[in-house]
């Protein structure tokens, strides 16, 4: 019995990871993400005029006014090593706390990351 459960365990975990994989070509058929139009406005309401991450308040040493601010919490390509997205989908605690950023957002934000985290 034992045996059986191990197999279906091992089995089933095989079609979980199979299933989950990341094709980086996909990126290039989605619309590319303007930092200035897309970008910019989510950080500026979401982060900094809310009062957080103002050049005044600047919680955790943070400032998201600007590109330069904000790309010292990102590393293009790579959302899932960017402090300012990962705090964003933080289940335990999102930020901003008061009034998380919208789902639409966050996906906006994920994808100009991917797309390398362009000035434009």
């Amino acid at each position: 019995m034992l045996r059986i459960l191990i197999t279906g365990f091992i089995f089933s975990m095989i079609l979980l990871f199979s299933s989950c994989k990341h094709d980086v070509s996909d990126i290039d058929q989605l619309p590319e993400m303007s930092f200035s139009q897309d970008i910019l406005p989510v950080f500026q309401t979401g982060c900094a005029i809310s009062g957080c991450h103002d050049a005044q308040t600047s919680k955790g040493g943070k400032i998201y006014d600007s590109y330069d601010n904000i790309m010292r919490s990102v590393t293009p390509g790579n959302p899932d090593k960017s402090k300012a997205y990962t705090a964003m989908i933080n289940i335990l605690q999102p930020m901003p706390p008061d009034k998380p950023i919208a789902e639409e957002d966050r996906v906006k934000i994920r994808l100009w990351i991917l797309q390398g985290a362009n000035n434009n």
